[in-house]
């Protein structure tokens, strides 16, 4: 199939994701040798005319059989009918029906249909966010199967269901089966069938008709008589205009031509055209990226999303899907590319990309962490731990000027450090977040749950991250190329350590817009962090051990960076002490911390983590069980 054909059903798909419902019909099956409604409904009354000892012919669109059925019995052919003078019920109902709907081998028996080619192009559509809603006058469970091949949610609506799940907000996969379910209810197989829905499934079709553009495939229309008049109903105002495929030959229902005008797409079959669909669909996808989110932007969809009655069936999308942009943005090989660079201008370009990319994700999990405690403590740590895994993309640079003291390789090595800045962004927006609500089972999942895959000897294993994420290591070991970039955006008296707490802060400054309560929180979770690390490391530590050696990048916190800054600047002052307002949020820690799984819900970890951190860097430990203050006050960054 010449793939220009469905460009514009593509572009529009791809431009507006989840707006486009598909609606298909028999055409989508045929390949899985399935017979059609038609085909059922006339060997049904051949069955009932050979078991009262009749032989009658179908006739041309089962008229023969039709007219031999309402002149023996009275009435015209209905589905209950038929089922009822072949003695099925709707406890025999599927063996009974089973020999009608199936395709049968030579001995009669049914053979089971596959999903076919399109079935399985619908679901990628459907995995990739394109499309959330499959209208089908099918009654096989042939999409269900496709669809549960590849372990995608979904939800079937026939006209049994209740009205609730009647819902045109593109949430999650609905598959609507006008025409009912071969496992359950009412089927609609018959030209009297098909002369009218239930109100409830005649309204929603409406709403999904004004509310959705429609790509047709594999449904001519000519027995779904009220389907096609719903479709055309003049009341309904339509949002999206409708795609129609044709088959070589085929045609579109005049009354469809009239009221809809819909756009033609000349196919050869559903296999072909679903497939050169979701290829062009993608095609679109990775060279007409959509806009990233602002970070505002992000929170308002997150706190949308759980303000929903089921927000679980909406907000692990939004974080996936969000985590996949970012994961994509961090593969492309063509950033990493270049004949000659500058050191300094190549390598801030880099983090400053890589920070737009992942501030709208990160601004998503802090929103999830100041609002929820718990109950999506699984996704935050999943987030977390596919970005910390993140595959490194080595760059291929002909020359590097300007690089100073420092070789290519350990240029080089700084640069793949930074595939951890969207992780450690995540992290510390989400943590911030939690410290400053309290959300306590939250915070372990962002700081003790998350592991890292590394090889020990030739095993691979899951590790603690901190060594691996933190802020020293991943961007602090370069801060002479982020101080001309901390004055440029923050001010010339910004310190360049704070480069990227004061970046974290632009975009969750919608949660927390006061600075300070902002770098207080800050420096609690860095302790509480440190702490995680400490809790890992065997055995005690010596006296003062942290004060004569180089400190871990993970305990290398703005705290204790301040705090050397000013010891230097002033000897009387001790090398470290904590913050006030790190004691005070500890002074009632063990109680506010009991009903939690923080620290695994063993607080003695906690402590003992915090008897090792203050004994290595010779302080006293600060008290997690009764409330004091200690007096000295570490300011933020000026205003």
């Amino acid at each position: 199939m010449n793939a220009d054909r469905v460009v514009p059903v593509a572009y529009a798909m791809h431009a507006s994701p989840k707006r486009y419902a598909l609606l298909i019909g028999a055409g989508i099956s045929v390949a899985a040798g399935l017979p059609t409604a038609s085909d059922v409904s006339g060997n049904m009354i051949l069955a009932v005319a050979r078991g009262r000892g009749e032989k009658v012919e179908r006739g041309e669109k089962n008229e023969v059989c039709l007219a031999w059925f309402e002149e023996t019995f009275g009435e015209p052919a209905t589905f209950q009918r038929l089922m009822k003078e072949l003695g099925i019920s709707e406890g025999n109902r599927k063996d009974g029906l089973k020999k009608f709907i199936s395709r049968t081998d030579e001995n009669g028996d049914p053979i089971p249909g596959a999903p076919t080619a399109a079935h399985r192009a619908v679901v990628r559509l459907v995995k990739s966010g394109t499309v959330s809603l499959v209208i089908t006058t099918n009654f096989d469970t042939l999409m269900e199967e496709a669809l549960k091949a590849e372990f995608v949610p979904y939800e079937v609506i026939t006209e049994e269901s209740d009205v609730r799940q009647m819902s045109v907000f593109p949430d999650r996969c609905r598959v609507l089966k006008v025409n009912g379910d071969f496992e359950r209810g009412t089927l609609r197989i018959t030209p009297e069938d098909l002369k009218h829905y239930p109100p409830a499934m005649e309204d929603y079709l409406k709403r999904i008709f004004g509310e959705y553009g429609l790509v047709v495939c594999g449904w001519s229309g000519e027995f779904d008589t009220h389907l096609i008049q719903i479709l055309c109903a003049e009341e309904i105002l339509r949002r999206y205009p409708v795609f129609w495929c044709r088959r070589n030959g085929g045609s579109v229902p005049r009354e469809v031509c009239r009221a809809l005008m819909p756009n033609g797409i000349v196919i050869d079959d559903a296999d072909d055209f679903f497939t050169v669909l979701e290829t062009v669909v993608e095609r679109f996808s990775r060279f007409e990226p959509r806009t990233t989110l602002t970070a505002a932007a992000a929170v308002r969809k997150v706190k949308d999303a759980l303000r929903q009655t089921k927000p679980e069936l909406v907000l692990p999308d939004l974080i996936n899907e969000e985590t996949d942009r970012v994961l994509a943005f961090l593969a492309d090989e063509s950033r990493y590319q270049a004949d000659v660079i500058d050191s300094k201008g190549f390598y801030t370009a880099t983090l400053t990309g890589i920070e737009g990319a992942a501030a709208p994700l990160a601004a998503m999990v802090a929103t999830v962490a100041q609002y929820d405690d718990g109950s999506f403590a699984d996704l935050v740590s999943n987030t977390i731990e596919r970005l910390i895994n993140v595959s490194p993309v080595t760059p291929e640079i002909s020359e590097i000027q300007n690089k100073g003291q420092k070789t290519v390789s350990d240029y080089i090595e700084r640069l793949l450090r930074l595939r951890y800045y969207p992780a450690l962004l995540v992290i510390y927006a989400s943590g911030i977040a939690a410290v400053h609500t309290r959300h306590f089972n939250t915070l372990e999942a962002i700081v003790r749950k998350p592991m890292i895959s590394r090889y020990n000897v030739l095993l691979r294993e899951k590790v603690p991250y901190y060594e691996y994420v933190n802020v020293w290591d991943v961007i602090g070991l370069c801060h002479e190329w982020t101080v001309d970039l901390a004055h440029k955006r923050f001010g010339e008296e910004t310190r360049y350590r704070d480069y990227p707490y004061l970046a974290i802060h632009e975009f969750v400054k919608i949660l927390i817009p006061n600075q300070y309560a902002f770098f207080e929180a800050l420096d609690i979770f860095e302790y509480i962090f440190g702490l995680a690390y400490l809790a890992g490391i065997k055995g005690d530590l010596d006296e003062g051990t942290l004060l004569h050696s180089s400190v871990p990048g993970p305990l290398r916190s703005r705290n204790v960076y301040l705090c050397r800054r000013y010891a230097g600047l002033d000897s009387t002052q001790p090398f470290l002490s904590l913050p006030a307002h790190v004691v005070n949020y500890l002074a009632d820690f063990r109680k506010r911390t009991q009903e939690s799984r923080f620290f695994g819900g063993l607080f003695g970890t906690f402590e003992e983590a915090n008897r090792k951190y203050a004994k290595g860097f010779g302080i006293e430990a600060p008290d997690v069980g009764a409330y004091r203050v200690m007096v000295r006050t570490i300011r933020g960054p000026d205003p």
